[in-house]
């Protein structure tokens, strides 16, 4: 991967975002909000098919919950159990990231889902989190393949 070598800090942010790479930088839980919607695609792609969940399973009185709160937000639907239960995870994912853990459910959701790519990359006190959601194929992109070159670009070593 010597193309990364050769990058400045801004041009591998730029080519990364332009792959649909997220980019999270020292913590900053908004450069998350962008793609939100992947990481809630990612999670709702598995949910029914893996053994252990990463969160609880919603109880009804959790689901009608999640349910008010969409409607109280402007929702103007019938109860549906199956929607209810996607507002349910995305408010557990939500709450995860907002309250420190992204970094952990991201490292279980990158060992469950085989079209998830999470790369945690740290320097002293500085920190880079890149997150690929790849729908069309279960290889991550090859700019994400060299960690080494990516730490030596963002952490300019």
């Amino acid at each position: 991967m010597n193309e990364l070598k050769n990058m400045t800090k801004e041009e591998l942010i730029d080519e990364l975002e332009s792959k649909g790479i997220c980019i999270v930088l020292d913590n900053n839980l908004d450069d998350y909000t962008d793609y939100l919607n992947d990481i809630y695609e990612a999670f709702n792609e598995i949910v029914d098919d893996i053994e252990e969940n990463y969160f609880n399973e919603p109880t009804n009185e959790q689901l009608q919950e999640s349910w008010i709160a969409r409607v109280k937000a402007g929702l103007d639907e019938d109860f549906n159990e199956h929607l209810a239960r996607a507002f349910f995870y995305e408010d557990c994912i939500l709450d995860e990231i907002n309250s420190g853990n992204a970094r952990k459910f991201l490292c279980w959701l990158d060992d469950n889902n085989r079209f998830f790519t999470y790369i945690g990359l740290k320097s002293g006190k500085k920190s880079v989190d890149l997150v690929e959601y790849h729908t069309l194929t279960n290889l991550e992109s090859y700019l994400l393949e060299d960690k080494q070159a990516l730490e030596s670009v963002f952490f300019e070593k």
